[in-house]
């Protein structure tokens, strides 16, 4: 049974940061602390096993497992998770860059904003990478950072990749460690001091699929769930594709590889159309931001295929279209206009009501 623990920002006061980073022993006094402040009543000792697990990076940051114990559908994975090193220089700047690949125990790491800055809202982050890495820094960590600094906590998402020797693929591994996150960043909202009705999802390329199938594939939680967990809904408020896989029909007709790495070797026409995600789309769909360049190798026709059919739905959405910026640009600033994206995204979660900063006592 997977439950979770709530989590308190303040932890750190009842648990040291050695405990609490190394996993180190607690004694009976710290343990019975620990319990009483921070355990709902309902969760076992168990939990507590969990949360050793978890790591304090900085005061306005930790990590966290997503799943309690062994991942569903990762029993028995021989893969070994493996960072990569992919230093980008631009002129004489060396900007750190890396790609995780072999995960088989996903995680979080949620960016907390200053209290002066906070707005409630939350962005969850996918980082793309083709379904094989995760380019976990350009994709991911920069991104949050960024959006902490403009008062909107980021979680980034270290998801499962297809591993076929277990069976698992995107829609029994990747997709469901996007929608725990959601889950457990919804389950504390309260403790986190986020606002349950503006938490976000948004990708980047693969990631992008993933935040297109957040907002095409949730569901509102089972209501009879043993776990607390997944008694929540797992729909975001919004979702921000960028350059993204969309259309798995579209992408066929140019690298069936890809398909058969995220779906497995059982493909047939339905599969692919259910897996389409602009066949996904209901009026039930959250509003959108979408960003992609003309000249991405990686066809704009998949944000066009999704706009349209966010439009015929009647869902809110934007569109941007660059006309120079090919693939992969991620958040960082550059000087070619693609870089304003970011600059547009923040004006439209203005106008959309995400970015209110709530009045404080």
């Amino acid at each position: 049974m997977d439950k979770y623990i709530e989590f308190d920002l303040n932890i750190k006061k009842t648990v040291s940061m050695t405990q609490f980073q190394t996993g180190g022993k607690m004694n009976k006094r710290t343990f019975t602390e620990f319990k009483k402040h921070h355990l709902r009543p309902q969760i076992s000792i168990f939990v507590v096993l969990l949360i050793m697990g978890a790591s304090v990076i900085a005061d306005d940051r930790f990590e966290m497992p997503i799943w309690s114990g062994t991942a569903p559908g990762s029993a028995g994975s021989r893969l070994k998770e493996e960072y990569r090193d992919r230093p980008v220089t631009d002129g004489t700047q060396v900007t750190r860059d890396r790609s995780v690949s072999g995960v088989t125990k996903p995680t979080l790491t949620i960016y907390f904003p200053s209290q002066q800055k906070a707005t409630g809202a939350a962005v969850v982050i996918c980082p793309g990478g083709g379904f094989s890495h995760l380019a976990i820094d350009k994709e991911g960590h920069d991104v949050a950072c960024w959006l902490q600094s403009h008062g909107v906590a980021g979680v980034v998402v270290k998801y499962r990749l297809p591993d076929p020797e277990v069976g698992l693929y995107v829609q029994n591994g990747s997709i469901p460690d996007m929608q725990r996150a959601i889950r457990i960043v919804r389950y504390n909202a309260g403790k986190w001091k986020i606002d349950p009705l503006k938490i976000g999802v948004m990708g980047f390329s693969a990631g992008g699929y993933m935040a297109a199938a957040a907002g095409t594939l949730f569901d509102e939680g089972d209501p009879d769930a043993d776990d607390p967990i997944r008694r929540i809904s797992c729909r975001p408020d919004f979702i921000v594709p960028v350059y993204p896989l969309i259309s798995l029909e579209l992408q066929g007709k140019r690298s069936a590889g890809l398909l058969e790495r995220m779906l497995g070797r059982k493909l047939n026409n339905k599969i692919i159309s259910d897996y389409s995600l602009e066949t996904r789309v209901t009026s039930q769909t959250p509003p959108a931001f979408l960003v992609h360049a003309h000249d991405d190798g990686l066809s704009v026709e998949h944000s066009i295929r999704f706009y349209l059919a966010l439009r015929k739905a009647e869902v809110p959405a934007e569109l941007h279209i660059y006309s120079k910026g090919g693939h992969g640009f991620g958040i960082r600033q550059r000087s070619r206009p693609v870089s304003t994206w970011r600059e547009r995204w923040l004006e439209w979660m203005k106008a959309e009501g995400f970015l209110v900063q709530p009045e404080r006592p």
